[in-house]
């Protein structure tokens, strides 16, 4: 079971280490706070797939841009009305939050961060989001250390929170969602490049993940909202399944049909 809440926590992982260095005044002011639930988390836990962090830092670092619209728009937050699309969509948001810190996108990660605070209220998750955080969080924006803190603090709860009360189909569910949305922006990115190789292998380095999170999905196979997402992650494992060493165009063309096709459905309210 241990193992199983490590990977919970994996999907809002992203808010955490999405952010490096900053002004020095308000790093200060959060100084108090250096043993954050960053250091809790990575003490108790071994990650064994990559957070929406590392993975849109490996889009970064493969020098692809930021494209505006491929993300799932944060006013969709208030239309979610169901446990499974308020789950799915709190993932989504994470891996939204991630790519949008990782590129610097003040506009959107406060979007992106409300979204989330939204449906954590909704769920009827006891956590860290507050008008406080939020503000903390807005004064913050241009030190990035800080919102390492601030954000990793509230999300930390969060999964406290569920684990403590049983509810790792929750759990995995916003797990799944965050899979999905880092999948997804990765392909739109291949697809804007012209089929660029590196950003074929960001893709092609997801494999495993994706391999685990239907394992972990399949121990709930009997849950009517696992069953939402996982025949869908099954066939995105199968697809993957034919990839080697290097992804190839013709394999990622297969993927992305896919991904776009479960995305759709998870982000649609």
């Amino acid at each position: 079971m241990k193992n199983l809440k490590s990977l919970l926590l994996l999907a809002v992982i992203p808010f955490v280490v999405s952010c490096s260095s900053g002004d020095k005044k308000a790093a200060s002011a959060e100084e108090a706070t250096k043993e954050t639930a960053v250091d809790k988390v990575e003490k108790e836990f071994n990650y064994p797939i990559p957070t929406s962090f590392e993975v849109t830092k490996m889009l970064q670092d493969a020098q692809a841009g930021f494209v505006l619209g491929i993300t799932n728009d944060a006013e969709n937050a208030d239309q979610y009305v169901t446990a499974y699309s308020k789950a799915v969509n709190l993932g989504v948001y994470g891996a939204d939050l991630s790519y949008a810190s990782t590129y610097n996108r003040q506009q959107e990660t406060m979007d992106f961060l409300n979204a989330s605070r939204k449906l954590i209220q909704s769920l009827n998750i006891s956590s860290g989001f507050s008008m406080e955080m939020a503000r903390r969080v807005e004064n913050n924006l241009q030190n990035k250390d800080s919102l390492i803190n601030i954000i990793t603090e509230a999300f930390y709860d969060t999964y406290t929170f569920l684990n403590r009360s049983s509810q790792e189909r929750t759990s995995l569910l916003v797990l799944a969602g965050s899979v999905v949305e880092g999948l997804y922006i990765s392909s739109n990115l291949v697809i804007s490049s012209g089929y660029d190789q590196k950003l074929l292998d960001v893709i092609g380095g997801q494999k495993s993940q994706v391999s685990k999170l239907v394992d972990l999905l399949g121990e709930f196979s009997d849950d009517e909202n696992v069953q939402k997402v996982l025949p869908a992650l099954q066939g995105i494992k199968e697809a993957y399944s034919k990839v080697g060493d290097k992804l190839t165009a013709e394999q990622f063309d297969d993927l992305q049909v896919a991904i776009e096709s479960i995305r759709t459905q998870i982000v649609t309210p």
